[in-house]
């Protein structure tokens, strides 16, 4: 049988009750799974899941914000870990005495960029960014690996979380990253196409405004700098955040591979900076914490001297340059022995000894905040001119080292400047006849075999006969050419 209605007379609500407004039931909690980040190359929309998962699970002091849009419609995503924020400041004492004295909120409510602070204490920001190179996966799952340890073990990395506030990009470069995991491993670009050339992709590290000329123009090359500076759309989503947070960044970190190096500017030139000191300490805190954990030693140095060539248009001389932020580095991670893409057991491994080194020269960061005063700083140095090469092991452009005239510099430079290497001499290239003759005329001098190079000795037909004698010099004979 069907149900029947009721036949009761139900009766309309008149009167308070009716303006009453419905109970507001609460939102139902959405449960994002967690992706596996510690053992897994991630996609980028695993990577984006794991940022809502942490926004989700943290929100009290976990933000993600969208940076922009690259060509193919790939969101370039940043994720802020605040500690220090309001929702925590009745946690305990410590916070309140580093809780900023006045914050620039937005336009609007909803902050869809990490607020600036303003006062004295207001360089406390840490950037890291990584995924700039499509090829270079390690340093994306790096980059995760230090969310991994601000975030779900936070408890252990409190006494950094209660001084510091972080904001890391994972991925920069999301269009070449998912092309390097799906066609071509070894892609370096991004996948922005050119309208004049048949070429594709652009080197978003060599795409920033400064001495942005002396890249390369040729669009064939790994390297190749881009039509003009910020003309990719991953770079001017990282310069929106950047020139923003200007003022509040302490410590910017850029993760790269595979040197097995941390080095600090200039890239574009071969003069140290002001506070190359300083920089140098702060290189050599993470290198020995990383040797202190599992002994892998890394090696230390400017930029232009480690790598051997010239980097012009770079994200971290920009920041230390152009930002004056206190303090930039570039981290090499060590995987030259496996490529740009070690195995996946080996990435827990890295990313664990990585995370001991940055969170040491983050703590070493704070300790030198006071040291490092840039407002008044010189000029920039000269660029070296920019000369393509025959290319290094990696497939990238190497370039000549020889400097232009240097700028004048008004202001006396306090610190002493490491000595300029001298210049390597030229090797004059000799035709096959002056190479004879020279060889001829050695010959001659030395009285040697013709036909042979006097450093070469001729060949003994055999070896003279030895014979073994005993204790008082009398012995058997042995057969001939047999040494006893």
């Amino acid at each position: 049988m069907l149900p029947t209605k009721s036949k009761r007379n139900v009766k309309p609500i008149r009167g308070k009750a009716a303006l009453a407004e419905p109970p507001i039931v609460p939102p139902r909690r959405v449960i994002i799974p967690r992706p596996d980040v510690l053992h897994n190359y991630l996609d980028h929309k695993q990577i984006c899941q794991y940022m809502d998962y942490l926004c989700n699970r943290y929100p009290h002091f976990v933000r993600s914000y969208t940076l922009g849009l690259t060509h193919e419609r790939r969101e370039v995503r940043a994720l802020e870990i605040n500690w220090m924020n309001s929702a925590n400041f009745e946690l305990s004492q410590q916070l309140r005495q580093h809780s900023p004295p006045q914050v620039d909120l937005p336009a609007n409510s909803k902050t869809p960029c990490p607020v600036v602070i303003k006062g004295e204490q207001c360089r406390n920001t840490i950037f890291i960014e990584a995924g700039t190179h499509a090829r270079e996966w390690i340093g994306v799952t790096t980059a995760l690996n230090c969310i991994y340890q601000l975030t779900e073990r936070h408890t252990r990395n409190i006494e950094v979380l209660r001084k510091l506030r972080f904001i890391i990009v994972p991925l920069v470069n999301p269009d070449g990253y998912e092309y390097s995991r799906n066609k071509n491993p070894k892609w370096r670009k991004n996948r922005r196409p050119h309208k004049s050339s048949k070429f594709v992709g652009t080197d978003c590290n060599r795409n920033y405004d400064i001495f942005w000329n002396s890249g390369t123009g040729k669009m064939n090359r790994n390297t190749y700098k881009g039509e003009r500076p910020f003309s990719e759309p991953e770079t001017r989503a990282l310069r929106s955040m950047l020139d923003r947070l200007g003022p509040n960044l302490l410590f910017f970190l850029s993760l790269h591979s595979y040197g097995q190096s941390i080095m600090y500017p200039w890239g574009y030139s071969r003069d140290p900076p002001l506070f190359w000191r300083e920089l140098s300490t702060l290189a050599n805190s993470g290198k020995c914490a990383i040797k202190s954990y599992n002994g892998r030693e890394y090696r230390t140095g400017s930029i232009s001297c480690l790598t051997k060539r010239t980097i012009a248009g770079s994200v971290v001389d920009y920041v230390y340059g152009v930002l004056r932020v206190p303090m930039a580095l570039v981290m090499e991670l060590p995987s030259r022995d496996l490529g740009f893409q070690p195995p996946v057991e080996m990435i827990s491994q890295i990313g664990h000894e990585s995370w001991y080194g940055i969170r040491e020269m983050c703590k070493r960061a704070y300790d030198l905040r006071h040291q490092i005063q840039r407002e008044t700083e010189p000029a920039l140095p000269a660029a070296a001119s920019y000369q393509a090469g025959a290319g290094d092991g990696a497939g990238n452009e190497v370039v000549s080292m020889e400097s232009k005239p240097a700028a004048a510099v008004t202001a006396n430079t306090e610190e002493p400047q490491q000595p300029t290497p001298k210049k390597p001499k030229k090797r004059v290239k000799r035709s096959v006849r002056a190479q004879h003759e020279s060889i001829l005329k050695l010959q001659k001098s030395s009285k040697a075999t013709a036909g042979l190079h006097p450093r070469q000795m001729p060949k003994i037909a055999s070896a003279p006969p030895v014979r073994a004698r005993g204790a008082h010099g009398d012995g058997p004979k042995l057969p001939l050419g047999v040494f006893p």
